[in-house]
């Protein structure tokens, strides 16, 4: 109780007192023809345009986006001291590249495709471990979308040995009509039971012929199209019927070259708005997860800014179905560089300010550990075999759904059963609060590093800096130094020791640690 007293009685004013340390008054970039499109926008509705980021919090807003981890102390002092114009653009580039951002898109790609050893996906450790790392090396290096899904769509063999042979493996329900469903949601971002019901039983027809053979290796499947001769009666998602013979044309190929060609815009706005969701924390139709039909008809969940996605579509499309162009093109435009500080509902909902939303749990579990050098312990919990992941482990590089921790349970890790983005929960509950102001696991870590800062650091004020460097990834401001020092004043000289501690529990507390902002 001692803890959660301090909390809200003494230390939370240091995280509301002081200059403002999360705006400057720089202008935005008006030439990138994303922010052109995006201030036309706003000024045709009215809308006040946004705050320009400070650098410390785009740094770290970046560095959480792309890597799913906060930026050290030095690459903070770093950034913080380049005068460089372009230093912001430099810097997307730089994350793009390096492993981290294979690391956190491979956590997005195996929560969307559903990779998961255990029930009710079943995929078992061979096949979850090719599949995640194939997937890893793939975004590492950037290969087509449309090559990557092509093949995921077309593959056959074993799910042990070809790994987008486990694209139809890892659904609950492998009937034609769930796979259809399955595919619809991942290849699309539609809901398949919103077409009606002739549409859908016809769509299923693109995948009524795979079927699984197992063989002597203990779970191991092998996929592959059924060689029996059939006609197949199909109707693609846009109502286009198409009858062709099987096994002389492949369905899923039938489907595959209508989905991939360069002027079907189904994929494209699909990834348009996952990306954006991953980035914004919602799609540019707000239920990436539910996108509507293109047929003028449908007018559910219409986009908050059309030419934005039009934009993006276009792009995405142009550079090759490049995920990371995507994504630098979405990180350069003032939506990601807007301050989410004192916005009103219009401007949020039009993405005039970012918006606030906690942390995943992965990254927020590894963030805690990154900063107090200590991690958990990830364990499956079914025999199928028991798994014990290394020490140092990142949540974020787990490639099994079914390894996790009551931690990252607790922070709504999702469990990878449907692919929807909805799967994660990224609500607060009281289980967490009650675990970071009173988790005797976190008490330990967190004395451990204030050790650790004492031997680094002699000075009381290079203790500080660092303390904020490491969690809020900026400099304290002078009123909060100066709070803290009354703080420590007026504990008694034997319990002075304690100012460090209680710092730290309250840092990791604060919304400015666990919320993206």
């Amino acid at each position: 109780m001692r803890k959660i007293w301090i909390f809200c009685a003494v230390i939370l004013p240091i995280l509301a007192a002081g200059s403002n340390p999360y705006e400057d008054g720089r202008r935005f970039n008006y030439k990138l023809p994303v922010n052109k499109v995006l201030f036309d926008h706003w000024d045709r509705n009215g809308i006040t345009p946004p705050r320009h980021v400070s650098d410390s919090v785009f740094l770290r807003r970046v560095t959480l986006t792309l890597a799913g981890r906060l930026p050290t102390a030095s690459e903070v002092r770093v950034f913080l001291s380049d005068r460089s114009p372009d230093k912001r653009a430099v810097m997307i580039e730089k994350i793009l590249n390096s492993p981290d951002y294979a690391d956190m898109q491979a956590m997005r790609f195996a929560a969307m495709l559903r990779i998961k050893s255990e029930f009710p996906i079943n995929l078992w450790p061979n096949a979850v471990q090719l599949w995640h790392r194939v997937l890893h090396e793939e975004l590492g290096r950037d290969r087509s979308l449309r090559e990557m899904f092509y093949e995921m769509l077309t593959a056959s063999g074993s799910n042990f040995r070809v790994a987008h042979a486990n694209f139809f493996r890892a659904s609950a329900d492998r009937s034609p009509a769930g796979l259809a469903s399955m595919v619809m949601l991942t290849c699309m971002g539609m809901k398949m039971e919103r077409l009606p019901e002739a549409h859908q039983q016809g769509f299923a027809q693109f995948f009524s012929r795979i079927r699984y053979k197992s063989t002597y290796e203990w779970k191991e499947q092998i996929v592959y199209t059924d060689f029996t001769p059939a006609v197949v009666h199909g109707i693609l998602p846009n109502g286009l019927q198409v009858n062709f013979s099987a096994p002389g044309t492949e369905p899923r190929a039938v489907f595959a070259d209508w989905l991939l060609a360069e002027k079907n815009p189904y994929f494209a706005r699909a990834w348009v708005n996952r990306v954006w969701s991953w980035v914004f924390g919602s799609g540019i139709s707000p239920d990436a997860d539910d996108l509507p039909q293109l047929d003028g008809k449908d007018t559910r969940n219409a986009p908050v800014l059309p030419a934005v996605e039009k934009l993006l579509m276009a792009e995405f499309v142009k550079s090759g179905y490049s995920l990371r162009h995507l994504y630098r093109v979405i990180l350069n435009s003032a939506a990601f560089q807007a301050s989410s500080i004192g916005a009103g509902r219009v401007q949020r909902e039009n993405f005039a300010a970012y918006p606030i939303r906690r942390l995943e749990a992965e990254v927020m579990v590894d963030a805690l550990a990154a900063v107090t050098g200590q991690y958990d312990q990830y364990m499956s919990v079914i025999p199928e075999p028991f798994t014990f992941l290394p020490q140092k482990t990142k949540a974020v590089t787990i490639a099994d759904g079914s390894i996790s921790s009551g931690v990252l349970d607790n922070f709504g890790r999702p469990p990878r059963d449907s692919g929807k983005l909805a799967e994660r929960n990224t609500a607060s509950a009281d289980s967490q609060n009650l675990y970071l102001m009173n988790s005797t696991a976190l008490d330990k870590r967190i004395s451990s590093y204030c050790r650790r800062l004492f031997r680094q650091h002699r000075k009381q004020n290079d203790r500080l800096n660092r303390i904020y460097l490491d969690i809020l990834s900026r400099f304290p401001t002078a009123k909060e130094r100066q709070i803290f020092e009354n703080y420590q004043k007026s504990l008694a000289p034997k319990e002075r020791y304690r100012v460090w501690n209680d710092t730290v529990w309250v840092l990791f507390n604060s919304k400015e640690f666990l919320f993206h902002h």
